[in-house]
């Protein structure tokens, strides 16, 4: 099995906000992409470190590629593979105290994402064109 079908449930990460302070969220990230949990402080570390774990998977493909005179080395807990991630039992069990959203990122053109977000609270799927466009969203549903 591997990340390459958007459809299936190893595709997206569950967002667990467990704080909000005037609409800067914090809380955890959990996916069969992930090896373990990870910590996000605000939602620009979200978005970068989600970022590393894309580019480390190359999944999906990013239509540009930034140019570098030195490697930069990623510390994400990303899975080369499911079956070496999160279990999928502990992915779906997972929730924050404040809230949580599940998070498809569907492609990687113009240097930014694009996808859908589901806020998991009965609301109908939110889509976005950009990691400008999911910031946000996030910000009105947190302030």
């Amino acid at each position: 099995m591997s990340f390459s079908n958007l459809n299936s449930p190893s595709a997206v990460l569950r967002v667990c906000v467990d704080r909000s302070d005037n609409g800067r969220i914090s809380g955890m990230v959990y996916s069969q992409r992930l090896t373990r949990p990870m910590a996000f402080s605000d939602m620009g570390s979200l978005i970068l470190r989600l970022d590393d774990v894309l580019e480390k998977q190359n999944f999906p493909q990013a239509f540009q590629h930034s140019r570098t005179f030195r490697e930069h080395e990623s510390h994400v807990p990303a899975a080369a593979d499911p079956s070496e991630g999160i279990p999928l039992d502990e992915v779906e069990g997972s929730a924050g105290s404040l809230a949580t959203f599940t998070l498809c990122v569907i492609s990687r053109r113009n240097a930014s994402w694009q996808g859908w977000v589901d806020w998991m609270d009965g609301s109908p799927k939110q889509q976005f064109a950009s990691a400008l466009e999911l910031i946000r969203l996030a910000e009105e549903r947190f302030l």
